[in-house]
């Protein structure tokens, strides 16, 4: 693959780090937006999706 670029392994591997540490660093970021917003509206979410909300204290799941 260097080859093909014409640069050389050492590079290659700097670039594929770099890419990796930026798109972990983006994945990160996407994360905290989304638990921002979902606990932001989490009322909202629960209203539209019941069937995925836990059960309350002292009621049990029935399967």
């Amino acid at each position: 693959m260097a080859k093909e670029r014409g640069t050389s392994m050492k590079a290659l591997v700097r670039e594929a780090a770099a890419a990796d540490i930026v798109r972990h660093r983006a994945l990160q970021e996407g994360a905290e937006v989304f638990r921002q917003f979902f606990t932001a509206h989490a009322d909202e979410f629960a209203a539209a999706f019941p069937e995925d909300e836990p059960p309350a204290k002292g009621e049990g799941r029935v399967a």
